[in-house]
């Protein structure tokens, strides 16, 4: 019969990959997935009582490209998170909305202290510990089941990229699926600290939040825009099969990613575009992020695949 396509079996084996057996069960099966190809790969234990696991294979330290996604999924958020990468002033009243929202729910346990007790003190204790109690709930709260755009996308995009390319082009790429990117870019902060080189020098193209959409926005670090790699990297993300690549500057763009703890790194996202709203990315970190489609996967993998073919002429 046909073969399930990496974006569907990944999203029916490893729905979820927020405790640490899922992630344990999930790279084992990634790791041996990517040495049946063909490649080296170790799982680095990075950062302080090396917490953070972090999935490489090639080597990153020679590559003249590294392609990166997070493999960690989110909590599920009662409010979505809004991705917004060319709106700064809408983005902020969004932010600013949830901290209301926080805010005003964190007032109702608040007014029952002091209904009780009469004592401020108690009162202000009280919204405090609530707000806190909301804002862990949203980063650390139960698992999102839903997350095929974030980012199970990503991590097929960049497993499917590595399946097309042949054995020579290999040595030009590596490749690294960042564990706890929804704690604070954890894993990648973790890797960066011990790769100088990496965190400095190297192109580091990051994929998050890949599939819905027909703008691919690509955002790049000031430090990466000179670079002979990068300009390729523009060149051999053409429009086609329905979708318009957009490049921009990312000291003015909203897209928080692991490609922010490299000095030369590019974010890749696919967005929606509305009038007034620009582009955006919605339903992530709720039930509705369920649609799998392939298409942003394919054409991300091929595109990718024929600019590291290209890097040899550079």
């Amino acid at each position: 019969g046909l073969r399930m396509s990496r974006l569907a079996e990944l999203v029916s084996r490893f729905p979820v990959r927020k405790k640490e057996e899922q992630k344990e069960a999930f790279l084992r099966y990634a790791a041996g997935v990517m040495r049946e190809m063909g490649y080296p790969v170790r799982i680095e234990e990075n950062g302080r009582r090396g917490q953070q696991k972090n999935l490489v294979a090639g080597g990153p330290d020679t590559a003249r490209v590294i392609f990166t996604a997070h493999y960690d999924t989110p909590a599920n958020m009662v409010l979505p998170n809004l991705m917004l990468p060319r709106n700064l002033p809408l983005f902020s009243l969004y932010q600013i909305g949830v901290v209301l929202i926080l805010l005003v729910i964190a007032l109702a346990p608040a007014f029952g202290v002091f209904s009780l007790t009469k004592d401020r003190r108690l009162m202000m204790l009280a919204f405090l510990a609530a707000y806190y109690a909301l804002l862990l709930l949203l980063i650390m709260g139960p698992a999102n089941k839903h997350n095929v755009n974030d980012n199970t996308s990503g991590v097929a995009a960049v497993m499917q990229l590595m399946a097309l390319l042949h054995e020579e082009e290999r040595q030009r790429a590596a490749f690294i699926l960042f564990d706890n990117e929804e704690k604070g870019m954890q894993g990648s902060k973790a890797f960066a600290l011990q790769h100088e080189h990496v965190k400095k020098d190297a192109l580091v193209v990051n994929l998050d939040c890949v599939r819905v959409g027909d703008h691919l926005v690509v955002v790049a670090k000031n430090y990466a825009r000179p670079m002979a790699e990068y300009a390729l990297l523009e060149e051999s993300l053409t429009p086609g099969e329905g979708i318009i690549p957009h490049f921009y500057p990312a000291a003015s763009s909203v897209m928080n990613s692991d490609h922010k703890s490299f000095r030369r790194g590019v974010g890749i996202a696919a967005c929606n575009r509305r009038p007034l709203v620009g582009f955006y990315v919605g339903g992530i970190h709720t039930r509705r992020d369920t649609r799998a489609e392939e298409r942003n996967i394919n054409y991300l993998a091929q595109r990718l695949a024929a600019f590291v073919k290209a890097l040899a002429e550079v």
